[in-house]
């Protein structure tokens, strides 16, 4: 499955939080939408590319440059995938804050491990 398209980008999003543990189907909500973003910003890269990639362009009927509205939607992308990629686990510290939370109601799930953690806790 290639990652071009929106079906490819979903199967590796899936593929990535199955390896770390983090993929529920209730997720898919924000997998698919993840993957959308994930083809959107290939698509518009491909369109700054072609449009000569200049990083500022020329106001119409200005002489005024202004930054490439393409770089300014691509900006938008990358934070709304990284806010996507956190939620999912997908990013280091958010993995962490998931395992961190699994392992304490693991730990609170067994009596034995609870007392333990209590009474090293000083309580």
């Amino acid at each position: 499955m290639k990652a071009s398209t929106a079906k490819g980008y979903r199967e590796k999003i899936r593929k990535a939080c199955r390896s770390v543990g983090t993929y529920k189907p209730e997720f898919e909500p924000a997998v698919t939408r993840l993957a959308e973003f994930y083809l959107r910003q290939k698509q518009l890269a491909a369109l700054y590319m072609d449009s000569g990639g200049d990083p500022m362009v020329r106001a119409p009927g200005t002489p005024l440059a202004i930054k490439n509205p393409i770089l300014d939607e691509m900006d938008r992308l990358s934070r709304l995938i990284l806010e996507l990629e956190r939620e999912l686990g997908l990013t280091p510290a958010s993995l962490r804050r998931v395992n961190e939370s699994a392992m304490a109601q693991k730990e609170a799930a067994d009596p034995l491990s609870a007392a333990i953690l209590s009474f090293r806790q000083g309580a």
